[in-house]
């Protein structure tokens, strides 16, 4: 007589579990369109904050004004960074850069800041507790009707590579 080893029974949490991160990933996310939303009614941006929120993958936004001083983050940047918000409002985003954060990104990022272009760049960031991350970046210039930049939003998600993948400059 052959014997089924006896395996645990598939419980409903399992399927459930799955259910509410992604419920809940939908709901951060909502809830950072609404309040980007409020910022863009109140500064009368001509840019399409839903489509760039649902168009890009990211964790964490930076929202700072056109001299780069940040106005408002998301809870993914908290979790990201290890910065509460309350800490990095009124900060400019290098707070976050150290020693291994690469010159010729930073170069890149303030060049397309200057020329007023939407651009991605890949850079070195350093959270609270000093660890070094790797984070990709995509700035987009939020401009009013009248063309003027008045803020940038900084969609940005942490990246994985492997050893020894990353330039030093």
């Amino acid at each position: 007589m052959k014997t089924t080893p006896l395996r645990a029974p598939l419980k409903s949490w399992d399927f459930y579990a799955t259910f509410l991160l992604r419920q809940e990933k939908e709901l951060t996310k909502n809830t950072d369109i609404k309040i980007l939303k409020e910022f863009k009614e109140k500064y009368h941006w001509s840019f399409d904050i839903e489509k760039a929120l649902n168009e890009t993958t990211f964790e964490a936004i930076v929202l700072t004004n056109s001299d780069q001083v940040i106005q408002w983050v998301n809870k993914g940047f908290s979790n990201m960074t290890g910065y509460p918000a309350n800490f990095s409002k009124g900060k400019q985003p290098k707070f976050l850069q150290g020693e291994k954060s690469s010159k010729a990104s930073l170069k890149n990022i303030r060049e397309n800041i200057k020329r007023e272009f939407h651009f991605k760049e890949r850079v070195i960031n350093y959270r609270k507790n000093g660890q070094e991350y790797v984070c990709d970046i995509e700035i987009f210039p939020l401009k009013n009707k009248e063309g003027k930049v008045l803020h940038l939003l900084a969609l940005e998600k942490e990246v994985v590579l492997p050893f020894n993948t990353l330039k030093k400059s």
